[in-house]
């Protein structure tokens, strides 16, 4: 049975960082081959077989950026998230300029890590990052990553209570399909009462609240019966 699991080039000189970023995507069911000099990984990425390169931009000896130009020569369509501490708008301009895809910017959660490199698995490989995350559900402009409890957009992140990552766990699994109100008040809250009822409605309505920035994607109330996530433009999980 072949194996489906996302293939990662890590580029990192720093022990540290790249023991923890090795680690955590590891635990995501990542394969990571790391390694801190430009040359070696070099020669790895021409051996292809990778879906996605992370790349240090300050790196001793050949650079990050001399890399990616190196491998843009012969590899057009590997995806490039470069990693640097420097957030100058000259360093990521000339990243993109040199063939990179994404920049992350020194010191990063790998929560923001991991959800940069779903995007771009997203855009290139789709199956390897359906495969990747099952715990991450985007729709319209937002990525919803449920572990984390953290509602991601191109604006900002949201940070969810557990009661409200509960609900709209439960409305994303199901989207554009109705949700019974007796079923999110037993799953979430524990019991169907008028108390927890009136709890609910709060919490649906904190939740539109922070979807509205996309007129694409709203929880709509269906008389009678419960809720759905409404996304207009299409889902994917």
């Amino acid at each position: 049975m072949p194996d489906n699991h996302p293939t990662v080039l890590m580029l990192e000189d720093d022990v540290q960082l790249g023991s923890v970023i090795k680690e955590s995507l590891e635990l995501k069911k990542y394969k990571v081959d790391w390694v801190k000099h430009s040359e070696k990984a070099l020669l790895m990425v021409k051996n292809g077989g990778y879906d996605i390169c992370l790349v240090d931009i300050g790196l001793p000896g050949m650079s990050g950026t001399e890399f990616v130009k190196e491998v843009r020569k012969t590899d057009y369509n590997i995806p490039i998230l470069f990693m640097s501490g420097n957030s100058e708008d000259n360093d990521k301009i000339h990243a993109f300029c040199v063939g990179g895809d994404d920049f992350i910017s020194k010191p990063f959660s790998t929560t923001e890590l991991s959800l940069r490199i779903y995007a771009l698995l997203r855009r290139t490989n789709p199956k390897k990052a359906d495969q990747k995350h099952p715990d991450l559900i985007s729709f319209g402009n937002f990525t919803f990553d449920y572990p984390n409890r953290l509602l991601c957009s191109p604006s900002g992140d949201f940070n969810l209570t557990k009661k409200e990552a509960e609900v709209l766990r439960m409305l994303a699994q199901n989207m554009n399909n109705v949700v019974k109100r007796e079923q999110v008040l037993t799953s979430v809250w524990g019991e169907n009462d008028y108390f927890m009822g009136r709890s609910m409605d709060v919490y649906i309505a904190r939740l539109r609240k922070k979807l509205q920035e996309d007129q694409s994607v709203s929880i709509v109330n269906v008389h009678r019966m419960g809720f759905k996530l409404e996304v207009k433009n299409g889902a994917t999980a």
